[in-house]
């Protein structure tokens, strides 16, 4: 895996996001890491009119590629979301960014129309469509994604998955075996430890349960790959040392 892939999700700023910090303003310290792709939450974004704008211009004038997360469903109740995802669409435009990111939601099939809707966005904003695997029971479980994205590419739809490596511990899931099984279609990577107990944790890479190695291994290596945890409250320099996990890792070098 190539160091120009790694990407840092403004989530590892949580201290500076509660304490109402513009992303924007943490685009420069990703930048000064030497890393060049960010991603952006929509629920830290408090005034989209000025907010995306500056995130456009921050990233623009930094040379940083920008991904947008959005914590939204996709479906509720078996009807695709289509005037909320264009939205969702619209505002990444505006940011310039290449990927926006949803959670699947309560959907019973995939239609034609579904399809069609969701590749018109894509090919008219030139923006990839991933959804992730989240926390919950609803939208945590490997064969409910999979089940989903094969529905949807059989069709012709472009959508594919956002792996996140910790969040499958919180629905009992292995992630060696979630890898192995929807590898094919991730297209992005979220990356973090977790500390397993009655109530799991997220924690620095290595203080936790989660053989995140091994499973870098299985997955694709052509792909981005973001730092998604908190990382205290003097997150500079912790990701000055999760950096230096990560690109010393054996699975990172091969």
């Amino acid at each position: 895996m190539k160091k120009e892939l790694l990407v840092i999700n403004t989530l590892v700023f949580l201290k500076q996001l509660k304490e109402g910090v513009p992303q924007s303003e943490m685009l420069g310290v990703i930048h000064q890491l030497g890393v060049k792709k960010a991603e952006v939450r929509r629920e830290y974004i408090k005034n989209f009119d000025l907010e995306l704008i500056d995130i456009k211009t921050k990233a623009s004038d930094l040379d940083i590629e920008v991904f947008y997360s959005v914590p939204e469903l996709l479906y509720i109740n078996g009807t695709i979301q289509y005037e909320n995802v264009e939205t969702y669409f619209k505002e990444a435009f505006t940011m310039g960014c290449s990927n926006v990111k949803m959670i699947i939601g309560g959907f019973t099939t995939v239609t034609s129309e579904d399809v069609s809707k969701v590749n018109k966005l894509c090919n008219q904003y030139n923006i990839k469509m991933t959804v992730e695997n989240d926390q919950t029971e609803e939208n945590g479980k490997t064969a409910k994604i999979k089940t989903f994205i094969e529905m949807f590419r059989q069709l012709g739809g472009n959508i594919s998955v956002t792996f996140d490596i910790g969040n499958w511990v919180w629905q009992n899931q292995d992630p060696i075996e979630s890898a192995r099984q929807l590898k094919e279609y991730v297209s992005y990577i979220h990356l973090k430890d977790i500390l397993k107990k009655e109530k799991p944790e997220a924690v620095l890479l290595n203080e936790g349960d989660i053989p995140w190695e091994n499973i870098l291994d299985i997955l694709p290596q052509d792909v981005p790959l973001a730092l998604e945890y908190p990382c205290g409250t003097n997150a500079e320099k912790q990701l000055v040392t999760e950096l230096e996990k990560l690109l010393n890792s054996n699975s990172f070098n091969k």
